[in-house]
């Protein structure tokens, strides 16, 4: 079966599962705060759930963190939510491009053009509101992370609090009102 095909069977029985999905009421004299719901086709669903996983994990990982958030706990909206993103993959099927960056370790990360931006961000936040000097600082601390964590940690700890308060909160400040990261709170 080729990806095409699994990805409109997936869609389907998904679809049709749709009406398997029950809410459980609570028993008598029990208030609860949350929704409980099951399926009258707990294998054919698990089934489906996990084949769904599958394909994403093998096709699409960019989309795997929701999927996984919404196989969290079972109800109608995270069920049409993982119905949804194979409808989107139905449409856009093309994975977001990938980059890779080089770190001074040696070590590629690869990442998403998502993820570039928000790096992006973080580091230039910090580079206004700190000398240059102080950033190569951070740049070597970090640099001994790998090797020993626990105590680049301490060092950063340490570091970072002798900015003071004032440097620190203008670098969130900066993170918070640069367009790319508000845009995405509302």
């Amino acid at each position: 079966m080729d990806k095409t095909e699994l990805l409109n069977n997936l869609i389907s029985e998904g679809e049709r599962l749709t009406s398997t999905i029950q809410f459980v009421p609570s028993p008598p004299n029990i208030i609860r705060m949350y929704s409980v719901y099951h399926t009258t086709e707990g294998e054919k669903y698990q089934d489906w759930l996990s084949t769904t996983q599958r394909f994403i994990k093998t096709y699409f990982p960019s989309d795997l963190p929701e999927v996984k958030g919404a196989t969290q706990k079972l109800s109608p909206d995270n069920h049409q939510t993982i119905i949804g993103i194979l409808r989107a993959i139905k449409l856009l099927p093309d994975e977001p491009k990938m980059s890779e960056i080089n770190n001074p370790t040696g070590t590629n990360i690869v990442i998403n053009n998502t993820q570039k931006v928000v790096l992006n961000l973080f580091t230039e936040a910090i580079k206004d509101e700190i000398s240059g000097k102080d950033y190569k600082e951070l740049k070597e601390i970090l640099k001994n992370y790998e090797k020993e964590p626990d105590k680049a940690k301490t060092k950063l700890i340490e570091k970072l609090k002798g900015f003071g308060s004032d440097i620190l909160t203008n670098i969130v400040a900066n993170i918070m009102t640069n367009p790319n990261f508000y845009s995405g709170l509302f």
